[in-house]
Order: C-alpha cells, then structure tokens, then sequence
C-alpha cells in the first residue's frame, strides 16, 4: 500500500465537527515535515484551516504559514478565472465587467460547474507538480460525494469537445490510487462511525477516489489493565465502608463504559473498512483547535500512519 504522504493528493472528509479540519492540518504538517511541499487546501470557505495557523483571511494564493507548508482556500470564481486564463488563453480577466454574474448564471445553469472547478484547480496543481502533497479539507460528508464523482458524471454526460478533454486528465489523476486517496474522518460516536460507513460506500461506489483508510478522532482509551481492574473492584468492595470513595468508583465506571462503547464502535468501522487501515487519535480535553493542538494530533497520526 502506498503511503499515505506519498500521494500527491489526500481528501480529508467527513461529518461536521469530527475533526476534520485539525486531522487535514496535521497531516499537512506531517508532510512537510518530511521534506515534501505541501499544500493544505480549505475547499469549503470556513477559514478553519487558516485560523489553526494564526492566519485568517487567506485566500486563493496559497500563503505559506510554515516551511514547506502552504494553506489557501478555495474560490470558485477565481478559479474560473484562472481556468479561463490558462486553458481557454482568455486575457485581462480582472477588467471583464459582469464576470461574476456570468459565473453565477453558468453555474446555476449546468450543475456541476462549481464541483469541476475545484476538482478542477485541485488536480491542475497535482498535474503540474506545483506541490509533492496537496491536502484537501472538503465540505462535510455527502457534498464531497458530488465535488470527487463530478468528473466521471460530465465525462459520461459529454463525450466530445473540450470539457471532455478536460475532464478526462482530471479523471486520470483521481482514479490512480498511488496519486489520489480519500481519508475518512470519524469520532467513536455511534452516529458519527454509521454516517463514515456510509460515506465509505458511496465514496466506493459513486466517485473515482479509491478509499485509503480512516482516522477516529477523540477516542477514549481504557486506562485500565488487569491489575488496575482489580484494584477498583477492591475499592468497589470498600466503597460502602468508606462513602467518600463512591464517587471514584463511580468515575472510573463511567470512564470505562465510554471506553468500551467507543472500542466497539471502532471495530465497527474497522469491519466496514476491511483491510484498509484505521488510526485513532485520543481525546485531547480542553484543547481548542491551534497550532499546538494541531501538532499533538500530527505526533499521534505519526506513530499509525500508513
């Protein structure tokens, strides 16, 4: 299997609020960090991916933030004008008056026009060679279905012209799974783990990306071995005795209970994964999404990595 850092493109998808954006970064960072130029892409517009950096208002120009790492976030119109620019040698694109409403009507009319531009811009910089490592932090669950199959859809829907060409190359690139690969990010909630199981489907069977593996964010571990076991149900025996140890009692049930519960949803998506792998990350309390919390996450993903 080809390691993960190794291909030129990685999407880093999911359900709203599992992590995504941090788990996008640290790999970012891990790429860097092994001498590739990386680029962090932010395709939905939130400014997550910048602000982790301490930058906010990165645009499309991708900034670099630390060696060998660059973040930028996506914009449709800009990349329309690029496209033009380079594909259709269109000039002076700045000073065209209406562009904007142009693109609007474009879009609305031919569905598919925003995903293939951003599909588009990603695997223009992969082809060209711009960056060893592109990261890509898509919109949450089943709209990145729409942006990795866009290209196999148009190229089904048109066989001829320039668009077709176009998106035959784009296809090209998804499809090698030594170049592109999606990566599921889940947390071990019951909810979370069934919607990534789901999402491993349709990424399977509805897009040219092939499925790399999956990292579970904010995991519980059980802390407690045979001995410490044993120990609490020493305690437990004396808790009556003595109130005051009730409530360690009672914490340390509860830590174990969440424990087992994500365990078991971990083997759940382990078994809908099959032999792909499946990292975990633990639960980092009261850590906000920073640089710092950023690299914590990069330390963890360094150990299981594929």
């Amino acid at each position: 299997m080809t390691s993960l850092l190794e291909h030129q493109l990685v999407f880093v998808t999911g359900k709203g609020g599992v992590g995504k954006s941090t788990v996008a970064a640290a790999i970012g960072c891990l790429g860097a960090a092994s001498g590739r130029r990386t680029l962090v892409v932010e395709a939905d517009g939130k400014g997550d991916v910048g602000a982790i950096f301490g930058r906010h208002g990165i645009g499309f120009e991708p900034v670099e933030v630390l060696p060998s790492l660059s973040v930028m976030e996506m914009d449709t119109e800009a990349s329309l004008e690029e496209y033009l620019r380079i594909f259709v040698k269109v000039p002076m694109l700045s000073k065209m008056p209406g562009l904007a409403r142009i693109f609007d009507f474009v879009s609305t009319a031919a569905p598919g026009v925003k995903e293939i531009l951003v599909v588009g811009k990603l695997c223009y910089e992969a082809k060209e060679n711009h960056f060893d490592l592109i990261v890509v932090d898509p919109p949450a669950s089943g709209h990145v279905i729409s942006q990795l199959g866009v290209t196999s859809d148009v190229g089904d829907l048109i066989q001829l012209g320039m668009i077709r060409n176009q998106t035959s190359w784009m296809l090209e690139i998804l499809a090698d799974q030594d170049r592109s690969t999606a990566v599921l990010v889940a947390t071990p909630d019951e909810t979370a783990v069934e919607e990534s199981v789901e999402l491993a489907s349709r990424i399977r069977s509805e897009t040219p990306v092939h499925l790399g593996g999956a990292v579970v964010n904010r995991v519980i571990h059980n802390p407690l071995g045979e001995l410490e076991q044993a120990e609490l149900e020493r305690i437990r025996s004396v808790a009556g005795a003595a109130g005051q140890l009730g409530p360690v009692v009672e914490a340390a049930d509860l830590y174990v209970g969440i424990a087992t519960r994500h365990a078991g949803n971990i083997a759940t998506l382990q078994a809908a994964m099959g032999e792909l792998p499946v990292a975990t990350v633990a639960e980092l309390l009261g850590s906000e999404a920073n640089l710092d919390l950023v690299m914590e996450v990069a330390e963890s993903l360094e150990v299981e990595l594929w």
